[in-house]
């Protein structure tokens, strides 16, 4: 189990690591020089978010240490959350190009969770028991690419990939503890926070560092990763997991149908999502990661309890979770170029 102590040891560490990497990022040639389509208005590092990679893979081995823990599940997670960083870290070096590339990446990635921890052979859907087989191992791996990817896409404004990611692992833990009495299964999901947390102090706006392809396809893997373990052992636990990330993917969601109908490249950059219009029309990066935070906290928090308290059913807490959030989304244009909004 995790002590306190090493988390805060991951988060100083973590925080230490961003911070160098700022200090030196004119050497390491990693600036993000702002263009049309960017958020930023000056040259910002980018790829910082190897110092998380780095922290929370140190923690997930360290937690191997303890025979209570599900050895073959941490280093599945670990392995996958390493190719899905390699294939970003490419990407943000430019040493890769074009989307099939990252997606083979991202595939191997899901791959190798999916056969290591599963997916689960039976879901909840409102008042059945559904057996999911073979087609939910092919869910699995779609929800994972899908995952990592809505993360990579709603990384646009000031510290909300990285405040989304500390709020869902720290409420993950919390309700991990609240259904299965254990916080050997919380561990690793505080591992992830406490790294995450610490690039957040240097990623919050105004931002003096991004976290990258590198960094934000390994929160979605591994985030994906954490929701596996957990609906591994009560497999309505994936249900509380996928309530926690609804604003993200609400947004992605959208944004993506919308410029799949336009017959718009989803993988070019664009600042189109509901977040960066509500960006735009605040003129600030941390009301709308503050707006996040406080919908996670107000509304999805809540809903995800009464889910791990099995006050309501999965499939019911995930339908009043996202219902008004996909109405919000295109209501605030999510998917509309900021010119037509």
């Amino acid at each position: 189990m995790i002590t306190p102590i090493l988390a805060i040891a991951l988060f100083l560490a973590s925080a230490f690591t961003t911070r160098q990497l700022v200090a030196h990022s004119l050497r390491l040639s990693t600036l993000d020089v702002p263009n049309e389509r960017s958020s930023h208005l000056t040259p910002t590092p980018r790829g910082g978010g190897i110092a998380f990679v780095a922290a929370s893979l140190i923690g997930f081995l360290l937690l191997l240490l303890d025979d209570t823990l599900d050895h073959a599940d941490l280093l599945a997670i670990c392995c996958a959350g390493i190719i899905v960083a390699i294939a970003g870290h490419l990407d943000d070096r430019q040493k890769i190009s074009g989307a099939t590339i990252r997606l083979v990446f991202h595939a191997i990635g899901a791959i190798v969770l999916v056969v290591a921890i599963g997916f689960p052979s039976q879901i909840s859907v409102f008042d059945r028991t559904i057996n999911t087989g073979m087609i939910g191992s092919l869910l699995g791996i779609v929800y994972l690419v899908w995952l990592l990817n809505l993360f990579n896409f709603m990384d646009g404004t000031d510290g909300i990939a990285a405040s989304e990611a500390t709020f869902v692992c720290v409420a993950g833990a919390i309700l991990n503890y609240h259904a299965l009495s254990d916080m050997n299964f919380s561990a690793a999901a505080i591992v992830l926070a406490a790294s995450a947390f610490g690039f957040l102090l240097y990623n919050w706006s105004p931002a003096k560092i991004f976290m990258g392809d590198v960094g934000s396809g390994y929160l979605g893997i591994v985030i994906g990763g954490l929701s596996l373990m957990a609906a591994k052992q009560q497999h309505e636990l994936l249900w509380v997991w996928i309530i926690l990330l609804a604003v993200f993917v609400s947004d992605a969601t959208i944004t993506l149908i919308r410029r799949l109908a336009r017959k718009q490249k989803p993988h070019v950059a664009h600042r189109s999502h509901a977040y960066q219009h509500l960006a735009i029309q605040f003129n600030s990066h941390a009301k709308v990661s503050l707006i996040v935070l406080a919908i996670n906290v107000v509304w999805l928090l809540p809903i995800a309890f009464l889910v791990a308290d099995n006050q309501i059913p999965g499939t019911t807490g995930v339908v009043i979770a996202y219902v008004p959030l996909l109405v919000a989304a295109l209501i605030l244009g999510a998917g509309k170029d900021s010119a037509t909004n």
